[in-house]
């Protein structure tokens, strides 16, 4: 295959063209035995030309074998391109044998990571045969057949970008019917759990706002925790806008002594010595959750989080916190450079399908009577954005906190937005020593919930206790 042309747009790294295209190839293999019909499907919107390297030769064996295969296999790929000359040692052969051999390789996510790159070498190729076409008017002078041939390009291209944009209500309601019910991220933690149904709504922002010193991040650190140790295959990116990573850790380590079973309490103060209990849990922490938890650092910016979630493959998201995050209007008009931000961290969770966690500030004189986009403290945005909104209120008599006998501070997080749920405050104990919260309601008044539905995020082992 020969390289991509040059002239074509855009620079492009080879590197990621190649990526690309060997994403398309790696995709459809991996679900070949398990999803033929979006295999069939991706290899119908490319046309082998789109391909500029060694993946197109593998591809072609692919299309050619889906196209006249019932049943096809990876071999029968391997037997095509050896019928068409390639050795074992060749280069379309090595690339193959790199695909299957879990390179590229993402389970559940394989179809919706083939469409992506489909989609991109698609788009690449559109570009070329668009500037090929260009440089043909210009060379001939603007002969019509020549000019013909751009706009057609030119409205086909604007034609896909439509169709991309688009679905039919009959497909949103195969995707609807693809799920028993909203799906989401549960973070183990019953208090948290059973008034939002289940978990941290995929798909949706939930916001954590409240004035310094309440716990925002505390909280959204538990919740964290306890999503990664209830799902043993769950991938999270912090985007840390105010936290160092070592301060992070720090936090994190304390807060995981209290969700791990078998491991040593750990207070904060005990962290910051580095005493041999913080040192377990530690190990601890990074037995259970591994490379699972990934931290971005600053500047953040909309991009740098989806570019790290792609990376990540990460089904939550926490921002800590939203005023931290850089905007293209930075320095202009600060509101608008917010409610634009928070849009499009929305679409981020839609698109990307995964859980976001908002944390945002607020002045302390700001009253619970305010409305939502007021708690945002810059983003009227985030009134509409959010799925779930929770305003942090630490419990005081005579203008100073409550602390009860146990040691405890009672925060309630009252619920200013609820999307399509009955809204339920979170009332809590927060223990500022091990930076966690515990259920501080004696008689709950939630309603029961189905077996099966309480299933679905109850703990488990190594869950928080």
């Amino acid at each position: 295959m020969a390289d991509a042309p040059p002239g074509e747009g855009p620079i492009v790294n080879p590197i990621d063209i190649a990526d690309d295209e060997l994403g398309v190839v790696a995709g459809i293999l991996d679900i070949l035995d398990r999803d033929l019909p979006a295999a069939r499907e991706i290899i119908t919107t490319l046309p082998i030309e789109a391909f500029t390297t060694d993946s197109g030769d593998v591809f072609a064996a692919v299309k050619s074998v889906i196209e006249t295969n019932p049943k096809p296999t990876v071999m029968d790929v391997h037997v095509i391109l050896r019928q068409h000359g390639h050795d074992t040692q060749s280069p379309a052969q090595l690339l193959l044998f790199d695909a299957v051999n879990n390179k590229y390789h993402t389970g559940p996510q394989a179809a919706r990571l083939a469409r992506e790159a489909a989609e991109r070498v698609r788009d690449r190729h559109e570009r070329r045969l668009r500037v090929e076409a260009a440089n043909r008017v210009i060379a001939t002078g603007g002969n019509p057949e020549d000019f013909a041939d751009l706009v057609r390009l030119q409205e086909r291209a604007k034609t896909t970008d439509a169709t991309q944009r688009t679905m039919s209500l009959a497909q949103a309601a195969d995707e609807w019917a693809r799920h028993q019910k909203t799906p989401r991220v549960p973070t183990g933690l019953p208090w948290a759990d059973l008034p939002m149904r289940g978990g941290l709504p995929i798909g949706g922002l939930v916001a954590l706002v409240a004035p310094p010193g309440v716990g925002k991040t505390a909280l959204a650190i538990q919740w964290t925790l306890g999503a990664l140790l209830q799902d043993r295959a769950l991938r999270a990116v912090w985007a840390a806008g105010e936290l160092t990573p070592a301060a992070l850790a720090g936090r994190a380590i304390v807060a995981a002594s209290g969700l791990l079973d078998d491991c040593p309490l750990v207070t904060m103060d005990e962290a910051d010595r580095r005493l041999p209990e913080a040192r377990r849990a530690a190990v601890a922490l990074t037995n259970a959750i591994g490379e699972r938890f990934l931290i971005l650092s600053p500047p953040l910016t909309v991009e740098t989080i989806d570019a790290a979630v792609v990376a990540a493959d990460a089904k939550l998201v926490v921002i800590d916190y939203l005023q931290l995050l850089r905007g293209p209007d930075a320095g202009r008009d600060r509101v608008a450079d917010l409610d634009g931000i928070v849009g499009r961290i929305r679409e981020l969770a839609i698109r990307r399908e995964c859980a976001i966690v908002v944390v945002s500030s607020m002045a302390k004189a700001t009253t619970t009577a305010s409305r939502a986009g007021q708690l945002g403290r810059g983003s009227g945005e985030i009134d509409y954005a959010v799925e779930l909104l929770y305003l942090g209120e630490i419990e005081e008599q005579g203008g100073e906190p409550v602390i009860g006998p146990d040691g405890m501070k009672g925060v309630v997080w009252r619920c200013r937005k609820a999307r399509n749920l009955e809204p339920r405050d979170l009332v809590t104990r927060f223990d500022g020593a091990t930076q966690t919260y515990h259920d501080g309601r004696l008689d709950t008044d939630f309603p029961p919930m189905p077996n099966e539905d309480f299933a679905a995020f109850a703990p488990g082992q190594g869950v928080p206790r």
